[in-house]
Parts: structure tokens; C-alpha cells; sequence
């Protein structure tokens, strides 16, 4: 079939059309700085290590960063007992997005924080699990802000494998 791009069938054009598209978003392209602790619990390092703290009149002690398995979460989410947060740019969360999940893009968290700040203290104070999450394992922004969160002393928790876990487990 002649396309736009030569003679390449639809779906190689598409592939490329979304290749393409990557390259440019700002989320999800750069590797994390740190590689990601593993996920077998046997081998998981729940605590982060000390940072420090933003500035302010009495520094935060920082909180703790865990993994959150895909099917704990889907239990939370039935029973509407933990606050979601999708870190993933606005245009992945009007795709599609965990039910209940409010949208925070990694590169909006500043912007933000002083927004959602008191609903994460409320939900660490009530025990209530806070649970970021962004595309898939590849993707560094649900870690990136989860140590954000950390280093200003709010226990979170990252979804095991993002969204595309969520998706594909509901299929």
C-alpha cells in the first residue's frame, strides 16, 4: 500500500508515526539515574536513602518508598482505600488512567505540590496507601517522583509495571 512514507504498509507507518512521537515527548525517554530495585520482595530495599531535605523552617524526615503489586492495587482500588496518582503527561492520562487516579505529570510536580501535599499527609496519617505509577517498568517518572515525595517525607509506593500492567491484566 503507498503511503506518506513510500511504499510501506500501513502498520510499519504507524510504527514509525509513533517511533517518531516518542522522540519527542519529555516524558519516559531518558533512562533513571538509578537503576530500579528489583521487584522480587525477597531482594526489595523498602527505605531510600537519606536526602536532603527542601528547604524550610524544620526539615522533613524523609518517608518510605515501597513497590506496590499490581494486584494489591486493584484490591485498593475496589475498595476505594488508597490515593492514586498517575505521573504520566495529561495526553497518556485522557487516554486511559486507573480508576480513580488523579493526574500529576512528573513534570508538573512543583507546580502541584503545594496542591496535593495536604491529601498525601491525610492519606499517610490514615493509612491510606499513596501509589504512583507511570507507563511501564521502563518508564522513570512514577520512581522520579515517588523519591520527590520521599525526600519530603511521605511514605508512597510505585504500581509494579505501570499502566500497561493495569491494562493488560484487564483485558
Amino acid at each position: 500500500m503507498k503511503t506518506p512514507f513510500g511504499n510501506r504498509s500501513l502498520g510499519s507507518a504507524a510504527a514509525l508515526l509513533l517511533g517518531l512521537g516518542c522522540l519527542f515527548l519529555p516524558s519516559c525517554q531518558d533512562p533513571p539515574e538509578k537503576p530500579i530495585p528489583p521487584l522480587d520482595p525477597s531482594k526489595r530495599t523498602d527505605a531510600v536513602e537519606e536526602k536532603p531535605a527542601p528547604a524550610s523552617d524544620t526539615p522533613a524526615k524523609p518517608g518510605m518508598l515501597t513497590r506496590m503489586p499490581l494486584g494489591d492495587l486493584y484490591q485498593l482500588v475496589q475498595k476505594n482505600t488508597v490515593l492514586v496518582y498517575d505521573v504520566r503527561p495529561m495526553l497518556y492520562y485522557k487516554m486511559g488512567h486507573i480508576p480513580g487516579a488523579v493526574s500529576w505529570p512528573q513534570k508538573d510536580f512543583d507546580r502541584y505540590y503545594d496542591k496535593q501535599a495536604p491529601n498525601i499527609r491525610a492519606a499517610n496519617a490514615s493509612n491510606t496507601p499513596v501509589v504512583v505509577y507511570c507507563t511501564d517498568l521502563a518508564c522513570p517518572d512514577g520512581l522520579a517522583v515517588a523519591r520527590l515525595l520521599v525526600e519530603r517525607g511521605h511514605t508512597v509506593s510505585v504500581l509494579q509495571g505501570g499502566y500497561e500492567a493495569w491494562k493488560i491484566a484487564a483485558e
